[in-house]
């Protein structure tokens, strides 16, 4: 059998020799803007600057600080395309942080009190607790808990309050120490999320402020928590600030 494209004749083989393809030379493209980044890591700015094409070669203009679309833009053409599948309790995502709500319900907190006048609360170590309702937003390496009044799903307007919790500062960020977290913050690690923060052992409050409206200790707190099987919300206080407030 002849193979394709080579023609035989009786003592002859014919070969046909397909032309290779014209190679275009790719348009260049010419930069309109440019962005930069100024300050460090903790206090950074990004400026742009329109580039103007000169005889002596591209010259950058005077920065300006980036629009709201501009900061749209630049989140859209970053993160691309692609869908985040979310589960009941997710509130919101970004392009690397999860909002989610856990509603009231009963866990184990684990408790190594480092002071004195509050290691008999070791005795509730391990033992079920119930819990308000909750927000909480992770970030890499960061982990931020609110609490809610009410066991209804929070919508942006819903006030956040303090989390009743040791281990943790004003800021409402948990206080880490040694504890791992999830090295994603997606819907799909919120479990792991949670379970990173209840199985912390908590040793005392990190903050000074008044965070609860609570006359006695803590754990004369939980005690009440246990007796009526249900957070007491009324020592929930306000922390400022909505869920919309987050964004």
């Amino acid at each position: 059998m002849a193979h394709p494209g080579v023609g035989q004749r009786k003592g002859m083989v014919n070969v046909f020799l397909t032309p290779a393809p014209e190679r275009r030379t790719p348009t260049p493209l010419a930069p309109e803007m440019a962005l930069l980044l100024y300050g460090g890591h903790q206090r950074a700015a990004i400026l742009k600057h329109p580039v103007h094409d000169t005889p002596q070669g591209y010259v950058l203009g005077p920065g300006q600080l980036l629009s709201r679309e501009d900061q749209q833009r630049l989140v859209d053409f970053t993160a691309g395309t692609g869908l985040t599948f979310t589960v009941p309790t997710t509130l919101a995502t970004g392009v690397h942080c999860v909002c989610w709500w856990v509603p009231p319900h009963t866990r184990p907190l684990l408790f190594d009190a480092k002071y004195d006048a509050a290691r008999s609360v070791a005795r509730l170590s391990g033992q079920p607790v119930p819990h308000p309702g909750l927000v909480f937003i992770a970030s890499p390496g960061t982990l931020t808990v609110y609490a809610v009044r009410g066991d209804q799903r929070p919508t942006p307007s819903t006030a956040l309050c303090h989390a009743p919790y040791w281990n943790m500062f004003s800021s409402a960020q948990v206080c880490r120490g040694t504890t791992r977290y999830p090295e994603a913050c997606t819907p799909d690690t919120q479990d792991a999320w949670e379970t990173a923060f209840f199985q912390s052992v908590f040793t005392g409050p990190s903050r000074t402020d008044r965070y609860m409206n609570w006359g006695k200790s803590y754990e004369e707190l939980l005690d009440e928590a246990r007796a009526r099987g249900a957070f007491p919300d009324r020592v929930l206080l306000d922390a400022g600030k909505t869920l919309a407030g987050l964004a």
